[in-house]
């Protein structure tokens, strides 16, 4: 298949390389992009020839993540509004954790809020030196604590010290607390990537379903990683629902306090219980 914001080949027998291609926005994701991440990844899966998938980018980084400016436009313009963005993003827990190959991904650079989920949720993530991590939309109000893949990876406080102050982390870091595998020198990266690669192609030319079997196996004994992260396509489609229940919600609760204070408890209350069939009586 011809893809037009991302290379997909296959540098030796048993590896499938995707990697991003805009590097005039520092491969900054919008939908179009994300499509072919999907369908790119599911060419590898149906390809019994693939082992492992290498994420990479093309340029100085890996990926910042969202691309702002495409997702401005998109709010402004669809009738959605401020879930537009939400509603179609679909993450890739599918492309990384859950899916059927071994998957690594090689950063360089920046690797930031979608990006960043794309490099830490492949199976194996190797960091060039001076790499920088994180989620950055945490500065905007993002709420993301419950579901930060970090959970599962490091330690609480780690987590903390990033989310409650928005500041990335530098990839020597995130080895030293289990966020990624290793940290090696920016001329090393490739070639360490490569060598982890053709290994794991090896071990499933021996040994055919190796890799699926034991990523899976892997995988069960990690179940909550798997059911409550953004790995999992249905925690995905859930969040822009949670979000809209509680604008509703608010709304609602404050209406009904402001007819507690205008026209009394009693009233508030007969409005609140009208339509349904039972009223407490207290």
């Amino acid at each position: 298949m011809e893809y037009e914001f991302l290379i997909y080949d296959k540098p030796e027998v048993g590896i499938a390389r995707i990697t991003l291609n805009r590097p005039e926005t520092l491969n900054a994701i919008h939908l179009p992009l994300m499509e072919e991440i999907h369908t790119a990844a599911a060419e590898a899966a149906s390809d019994d020839g693939v082992a492992v998938i290498i994420y990479r980018g093309a340029g100085r980084a890996f990926c910042v993540g969202r691309d702002m400016k495409f997702a401005g436009k998109l709010q402004a313009e669809d009738p959605e509004g401020w879930f537009a963005w939400r509603r179609r993003y679909r993450g890739f827990g599918p492309q990384t954790w859950m899916h059927p190959k071994a998957t690594i991904s090689q950063v360089q650079g920046f690797a930031l809020g979608g990006g960043h989920d794309l490099a830490i949720s492949s199976d194996i993530t190797i960091a060039a030196n001076g790499s920088q991590l994180g989620y950055p939309e945490a500065r905007y109000g993002l709420l993301m604590g419950g579901r930060h893949v970090w959970n599962w990876l490091t330690t609480p406080k780690k987590v903390k010290e990033y989310v409650f102050t928005g500041r990335t982390i530098s990839a020597e870091d995130a080895a030293a607390c289990g966020i990624i595998n290793q940290a090696v020198p920016l001329e090393a990266l490739e070639e360490t990537v490569m060598s982890i690669a053709h290994d794991i192609a090896i071990m499933e030319q021996r040994n055919p379903g190796y890799i699926q079997a034991n990523k899976f196996q892997i995988n069960q004994r990690n179940l909550e990683i798997m059911n409550l992260t953004t790995f999992n396509p249905a925690v995905v489609a859930q969040i822009p629902k949670e979000a809209e229940y509680l604008l509703n919600s608010k709304d609602s609760q404050t209406e009904f306090y402001d007819k507690v204070n205008t026209e009394g408890l009693d009233a508030a209350k007969g409005e609140m219980h009208s339509g349904f069939e039972s009223t407490p009586t207290s």
